[in-house]
């Protein structure tokens, strides 16, 4: 397979996932602020995910939270926005239609035309913003089932996945020391307690950890979980171990035999994961822990880059 082929699919999957992970993060900043009356927030996540500040003072209603969020979604000056997302991922769909189920292609192509549709916009600012961003999460579920359900098993597969599990242990990683470092800043009892739900709510395994942890919400057990459980399908772990197979199935569906640089690290990334407990997390220090972890993702991502990449 063509290097630039490959590549259009590993960030065709990728651009979707963010846009997955940046419509979870809305959604669950807009409960919360509803809940604590503190509107504040709009900006750090304006200054983590979209590299902006100077467009907007700090919020302190209602609307302009709705103002905040409209930007977000379709704002077409800023590459991080849920639009130019939704665009790149489209783009590089159209590049390798060759490559990719047709079901894959329709849903990428109607959740682009939906969300470039400027009457949609002026429907956002009237509607329930928490309706309108479920429709557009159904839209995600969407390519989702259609890539599992109707991709066929080779290369293409696997490259689309390594750029979906990566986007999302990167993804999972930077929630956890960016929303850790804001809980360290208010860390009275009520507001921890629901914070750390949001924190959950907001990476989708609220169902998992009440069932796991019951209703005890505390910062070891949501640690444990979005770092270290196998079962969790936004885990660190998980993905890494997701992202190791696929590594793996590339070199056996191109007959590569014998370990490489690549499937190398990939493992031993994957078997720190595997001897890590919460313990451990804490005798290195959490932060020290998920900047080292975010090192070796880089790497292995640059590795990624060096191995199928190169010959753009």
């Amino acid at each position: 397979m063509l290097s630039r082929v490959a590549n259009n699919l590993f960030w065709m999957d990728r651009y979707m996932e963010r846009s997955f992970g940046l419509l979870n993060l809305i959604n669950t900043n807009y409960n919360s602020a509803l809940e604590s009356g503190d509107y504040s927030s709009w900006i750090d996540i304006l200054n983590k995910y979209l590299n902006i500040s100077e467009n907007f003072s700090t919020p302190d209603n209602y609307d302009d939270t709705i103002s905040i969020i409209d930007y977000i979604l379709f704002d077409d000056t800023n590459p991080n926005t849920l639009l130019n997302t939704i665009t790149h991922s489209r783009e590089n769909a159209r590049n390798v239609q060759e490559h990719i189920s047709r079901d894959i292609w329709l849903s990428t192509n109607k959740y682009y035309l939906y969300i470039s549709k400027k009457t949609n916009r002026t429907k956002f600012k009237k509607s329930n913003p928490i309706e309108f961003l479920e429709d557009l999460k159904k839209f995600n579920m969407i390519y989702l089932s259609s890539a599992y359900v109707s991709q066929e098993r080779g290369s293409a597969y696997c490259f689309m996945n390594l750029g979906k599990y990566l986007e999302r242990t990167i993804f999972s990683i930077d929630i956890l020391t960016f929303k850790i470092l804001e809980l360290s800043e208010n860390n009275q009892s009520l507001i921890e307690s629901l914070f750390l739900k949001n924190l959950i709510f907001l990476m989708g395994g609220y169902q998992l950890y009440v069932k796991t942890y019951k209703s005890i919400f505390n910062i070891e057990n949501i640690i444990e979980m979005i770092i270290i459980n196998e079962f969790f399908p936004r885990s660190v772990k998980y993905n890494l171990n997701r992202i190791t197979q696929n590594i793996i199935e590339l070199d056996q569906y191109n007959q590569i035999i014998g370990e490489n640089e690549l499937v190398f690290n990939a493992k031993k990334l994957q078997n720190t994961l595997t001897y890590t407990t919460i313990n451990s997390i804490k005798e290195i220090g959490l932060n020290s822990f998920l900047l080292e972890l975010k090192n070796d993702l880089n790497n292995l991502s640059q590795l990624i880059n060096q191995r199928y990449f190169s010959q753009l």
